[in-house]
């Protein structure tokens, strides 16, 4: 120290003077004095609209109000309205302007609470933090800046919020406090809350027009179209003449044939259409009915059961039905001899079938026709059944087809297998055998379908003599529609390919291949192929099936084939901080990795290297 002194002092460079600069320190208050303020007492004067206004209840009160504003859509219109409750009753409740907000009915509500307690001493609960904050927060500095914004903009609900500022001033004593909207229990609060939030709501909802009104506004409405067909699938009134509800025609009819063949004033009304039926009492469809039906799901729901109950009339059914995996195809049923028969012996079906295609293109499941007329055209033609539906088929069956895309395909498809060619009379012979239908993009895989040889089993061999299609230059078999049938052994690879070349998932796979290729239980293989794909495992890290209750842990079948994994935090060492334990749930083995982040891709990474 006494070497550090003789430096400072002794060194003939050094002088010691007197300054006159104030030291800061002197300006400080005296402690011993009183403050010249009361901070918190500013801030409530300052920043509050009233300076007595509390956010705690008051202990003596004349009046505890709740307040709640409502604004929501019904039946496709906007309505809105606010409430004033007591915890005993329904002060006030109103409605408002349909294209008021929640918060302007919050801020309406609670003015209004306000101005019903003029004089009193009141205790206000609002479930609005922003009309809390309005009079609390707010409301002061949007005096002093003349309900402008920062910018110098009028602020939203100006003339709202300046009648709230100004009502905060009537009760004698207020408290103004914030509670959580939509709470559960008995307490007072929420059950005010409660009786505030049902009182808006219901406030906001018009109330339905007197019996007076209501003559009236039927006299000024336009006559509205009947709606037969809509009732009847509606379940609202039974066919004419001497019918019956629809629901006890699809539950009691359905296997009752001889039922369905002998009546025929029902199919009429089970598949209206534009056009009149000989049913003197059925009703063509008219085009609000029709757009009706089209978009009400129990109406489509009952038409597919319909279908399918005609179906099984005709000796037909859907392709998966019994599995639960329908799809629009069809294939034969397992009474389809005798059935085929009875369509033999009564060619007046043909009209039922030609009726059933065009109202299944008229109320929206146009997807069901080409399916149908196909798999006739396929009896008629190569498995020689059914014969005399043949001229039906050509005349009636494949104009029912709205897409003319598909028309042509089936056209193409007759054209194809009709005997003798001479006797073809729907389209122009040398056009058709130029007709390519639907053809395959090549572009989909990202190799051409060259590099793989297809080698089809001796089932699959057996059952492709049956299809009709043939066999390409390259090996491959070719449906009639254009669809490439993929044997059974080459189909994950492909499939595996294609998901290579774009990690689609299952949907997305299957929509790209099955317009264009025939691959036995492809959902299956696009699903399988999407959970092994390491790629999509390390982006999408999906989980999959039901998760274990707490405090279980699964046990693998085999070592390393289930592994608990997690990530503890060690002192930083050459830029690791964190360790990757892995412990086998079988064998109990454990396996520890040093790591510098805690992400998925260290645990990849850990997973695919160690």
């Amino acid at each position: 120290m006494t070497k550090y002194q003789a430096m400072m002092c002794e060194n003939p460079r050094v002088h010691l003077d007197l300054i006159a600069t104030l030291n800061p320190a002197t300006l400080l208050p005296d402690c011993e004095e009183d403050p010249d303020h009361e901070c918190l007492q500013v801030m409530e004067e300052v920043f509050s609209s009233r300076p007595d206004l509390k956010d705690v209840p008051l202990d003596k009160y004349d009046l505890q109000l709740f307040t709640d504003g409502s604004s929501y859509m019904d039946d496709g219109k906007k309505v809105s309205g606010y409430a004033v409750v007591s915890t005993e009753e329904v002060i006030e409740a109103k409605p408002l302007p349909g294209h008021t907000s929640a918060q302007l009915a919050e801020i309406t509500a609670l003015t209004r609470a306000l101005e019903i307690s003029e004089g009193k001493r009141v205790n206000i609960y609002t479930d609005s933090k922003y009309a809390f904050m309005t009079v609390h927060a707010h409301g002061a500095l949007y005096k002093e800046r003349g309900l402008l914004t920062s910018s110098g903009q009028q602020i939203k609900y100006a003339a709202e919020i300046a009648a709230l500022l100004e009502a905060v001033w009537k009760p004698s004593a207020v408290s103004i406090m914030h509670c959580r909207g939509h709470q559960k229990g008995h307490d007072e609060i929420p059950k005010g809350n409660r009786r505030a939030d049902q009182a808006a709501k219901a406030a906001a909802k018009p109330p339905p027009p007197t019996e007076d009104q209501a003559k009236v506004l039927i006299c000024k409405q336009e006559p509205q179209p009947s709606m037969p067909n809509y009732e009847f699938y509606m379940n609202l009134r039974k066919f004419e003449p001497h019918g019956e509800f629809i629901e006890i025609i699809l539950h009691k009819w359905q296997d009752d044939y001889e039922l369905l063949e002998l009546n025929h004033d029902y199919i009429q009304w089970l598949f209206p259409t534009r056009t009149k039926g000989r049913n003197f009492y059925s009703t063509p469809l008219n085009p609000q009915e029709t757009r009706l039906m089209v978009n009400t799901s129990e109406v489509q729901q009952r038409l597919r059961r319909a279908y399918k109950m005609m179906l099984k009339f005709f000796g037909v059914k859907i392709v998966g039905e019994e599995e639960d995996k329908e799809t629009t195809e069809v294939e034969r049923a397992e009474n389809f001899a005798s059935r085929f028969e009875n369509l033999t012996t009564n060619p007046h079906n043909n009209l039922r079938i030609t009726r059933i295609l065009h109202s299944l293109g008229e109320l929206g499941a146009e997807e069901y026709q080409v399916p149908l007329v196909r798999f006739f055209l396929k009896e008629i033609l190569i498995k020689n059944r059914l014969l005399r539906m043949k001229k039906s088929a050509m005349n009636f069956f494949i104009p029912a087809v709205r897409d003319s895309q598909d028309r042509q395909d089936l056209l193409f498809f007759a054209w194809r297998y009709y005997l003798p060619k001479e006797e073809f009379i729907w389209g122009n012979h040398g056009e058709l055998a130029r007709y390519k239908p639907k053809p395959v993009v090549a572009a989909l895989l990202p190799a051409p379908l060259s590099e793989w040889t297809p080698v089809y089993s001796e089932k699959e061999k057996k059952w492709l003599t049956e299809e009709p299609g043939g066999y390409g230059e390259d090996g491959w078999f070719q449906m009639e529609n254009g669809r490439i049938v993929l044997p059974a052994t080459l189909a994950p690879e492909i499939v595996r390919a294609l998901h290579a070349s774009t990690h689609g998932g299952r949907e997305m796979m299957e929509q790209q291949l099955e317009p264009h290729f025939y691959v036995p239980g492809l959902s299956a293989i696009c699903k399988a192929t999407a959970q092994q794909c390491v790629t999509c495992a390390k982006k999408n890290n999906p989980r999959t099936g039901p998760s274990q209750p707490p405090g279980k842990q699964p046990i693998g079948l085999s070592p390393m084939a289930s592994l608990q994994i997690d990530f503890t935090v060690l002192p930083p060492c050459k830029g690791y901080k964190y360790l990757l334990v892995m412990v086998c749930t079988l064998t109990g083995w454990v396996e520890a990795f040093p790591t510098r982040t805690e992400k998925t891709t260290e645990v990849v990474k850990s997973l695919m290297k160690e």
